[in-house]
């Protein structure tokens, strides 16, 4: 993996857990770039390797914890990491590894497919930001619309034109 993927799942991770929790685990950045360098488009399930990584940090943090959930943030607040947190947490580690996928037909059909079953907003993003040039205008106002509407704007405010 990429020296700037690998900045951008910590950075990532530090949002989400904290740079303390980090700091005792370890080597889990490590693990989750590993799992996400892995992926082949057109042989490996993005929804396996979603689930995958949700359930490393899951546990992750559950044993840490010991089932507290709760985690002191680079703020110094404390905050509890609900369950579906980490499905979020895990889409949005997706991202910067779907970014440097091949820019080909086979890619974009699996994202496509992805976005539409599972409602992934890094799949999303990747055909909006990344897959321009396959769609049509109105195509990407459609997408446009999707991401504004399902997602939480603290998701996508910084990114989408």
């Amino acid at each position: 993996m990429g020296e700037g993927k690998e900045q951008d799942t910590l950075f990532i991770l530090k949002a989400w857990l904290g740079s303390d929790f980090l700091s005792r685990q370890d080597r889990l950045d490590e693990k989750v770039q590993l799992k996400l360098a892995g992926f082949r488009p057109g042989k490996d399930s993005l929804q396996r390797l979603s689930q995958e990584v949700d359930s490393l940090l899951f546990m992750a943090v559950r044993d840490a914890t010991r089932g507290r959930m709760t985690l002191l943030m680079d703020s110094g607040r404390y905050i509890r990491i609900r369950v579906e947190d980490f499905s979020t947490l895990a889409d949005e580690l997706l991202y910067p590894m779907l970014k440097g996928l091949p820019r080909d037909d086979q890619t974009f059909q699996t994202l496509s497919e992805y976005s539409m079953r599972h409602g992934s907003l890094s799949a999303l993003r990747a055909l909006y930001v990344d897959f321009r040039p396959w769609q049509t205008e109105e195509e990407l106002r459609i997408l446009r619309r999707v991401i504004t509407t399902c997602h939480q704007p603290f998701r996508w405010r910084g990114w989408l034109e």
